[in-house]
């Protein structure tokens, strides 16, 4: 049950950020709240689901470009997460804020994660070893 709500959570953010994020925002947010929410639910995705992960190396191989693309805007979005919690929790106490900093904390990592764990050098190297057993050079 616990696997089943955490991957339904994935993909109730990863489709959320989705539909966000072509939308122009109406209010003015420090960061993009239709990719984050996207990155953060592929995340956990790639976290929690083989197959789901198996799928974004297999992209992330055939499309150079989108690869790239996915570092950039993880590494970027990070940043700005990171800066937005130090704004929001640099003179302030109490729980929310200790609760603001450690999300803030983990977002970024789990999404730096998530970039080095669908690295798509699984597929060069399965090619490879296909390769040699079929005995040709690569």
């Amino acid at each position: 049950m616990k696997k089943f709500l955490i991957l339904a959570g994935g993909w109730f953010m990863t489709v959320v950020g989705a539909i966000l994020t072509p939308l122009p925002m109406p209010l003015p947010f420090p960061f993009p709240i239709g990719i984050t929410m996207l990155l953060v639910g592929c995340a956990i995705l790639t976290t929690h689901s083989k197959s789901f992960r198996r799928g974004i190396q297999y992209i992330r191989h055939h499309n150079g470009w989108l690869s790239r693309g996915l570092e950039w805007i993880a590494r970027h979005t990070s940043e700005v997460i990171e800066k937005v919690t130090h704004r929001f929790t640099r003179h302030r106490d109490g729980w929310l804020s200790r609760k603001v900093r450690g999300i803030g904390t983990r977002l970024p990592a789990i999404m730096r994660n998530m970039v080095h764990r669908t690295a798509p050098h699984a597929h060069g190297r399965r090619a490879r070893m296909r390769s040699r057993d079929a005995g040709d050079a690569v």
